[in-house]
């Protein structure tokens, strides 16, 4: 009898990492996640922080307030179009804890919300950085300029998802100036206070109607004289960003962040003059650019 002829397997094409690294850069992030359990080498591979960074992230949802109701509550908008949203913006787990909660800012996947124990009457509340999809939590130290006297902003970077920052812009009772920033940073648990260095008179509009972006570990806000000013994390670096424009031309001002990659993208600022006009302009300017 003839034996049959058994055709030799090819061995498989072995690609050299910094190629194979260059074309996982690009799969999707949930790709990248499935691909973990190809072997151990590729699970070393695709764990890799760098490599995760560079994945390409699709949007599933995002965080908004309502403005059709008396409390602006808070919204989560499912974009993935299936089931239900993937988070619940009423924030059980919270609730099991604190009797009532406030959301003060968002940033990225974080939340920054004020809760009280029984209810908002009480003087004493605990503000407290979340994350929503994971439903974990820090409650931030006390500190006396932290209060709704005060601008509360929160900073998060999801390129680095292991630390956050807050910044609490310290206002002048009587002329709402800013005189200095109390900074919180989640590596050392602490908080840092620094004497403002922008110019004398800077001043931010109310709570909810200044404008924040938190890009490149730098916090971006809008300020009344229709300027943009910046602190970093560290509270080293201080501008102040004049827009070229009239002050008597009436606009509004919108800050707004694109991002190319995890860790690319740039900060535009787009103006809109006479926007209750018929025959209002759009401007649009650069502010910050990654690398």
């Amino acid at each position: 009898m003839e034996k049959r002829s058994r055709k030799k397997k090819q061995p498989a094409i072995s690609l050299p990492e910094d190629l194979l690294v260059e074309i996982l850069a690009r799969v999707p992030f949930k790709s990248l996640c499935r691909f973990n359990c190809v072997s151990q080498s590729w699970l070393a591979l695709c764990s890799d922080p760098d490599l995760r960074k560079r994945s390409p992230q699709a949007l599933s949802g995002f965080f908004c307030f309502a403005r059709d109701d008396e409390y602006h509550e808070l919204r989560f908008l499912n974009l993935s179009g299936n089931g239900r949203p993937l988070v619940d913006p009423h924030l059980p787990f919270l609730r099991d804890v604190w009797g009532d909660v406030r959301v003060m800012d968002c940033c990225s996947s974080l939340l920054l919300c004020r809760c009280w124990k029984f209810s908002p009457m009480e003087t004493d509340a605990d503000y407290v950085v979340c994350n929503p999809g994971t439903e974990k939590w820090t409650v931030l130290p006390a500190t006396k300029e932290l209060h709704t006297k005060n601008i509360i902003r929160l900073g998060f970077d999801p390129a680095f998802p292991s630390r956050f920052a807050v910044f609490v812009l310290v206002q002048d009772l009587y002329d709402r100036e800013i005189t200095g920033v109390e900074i919180f940073s989640s590596e050392t648990a602490r908080w840092t206070y620094k004497q403002s260095k922008w110019d004398h008179g800077t001043s931010v509009d109310d709570d909810n109607d200044s404008v924040s972006v938190f890009f490149g570990d730098t916090l971006y806000l809008t300020t009344r004289d229709s300027s943009v000013i910046t602190v970093d994390t560290e509270g080293k670096t201080w501008h102040k960003i004049r827009m070229p424009l009239s002050m008597q031309t009436q606009q509004i001002m919108v800050l707004s962040r694109s991002v190319r990659e995890a860790c690319m993208g740039c900060i535009w600022i787009i103006l809109m003059i006479g926007a209750n006009s018929q025959f209002g302009s759009l401007r649009i300017m650069l502010v910050a650019s990654g690398q």
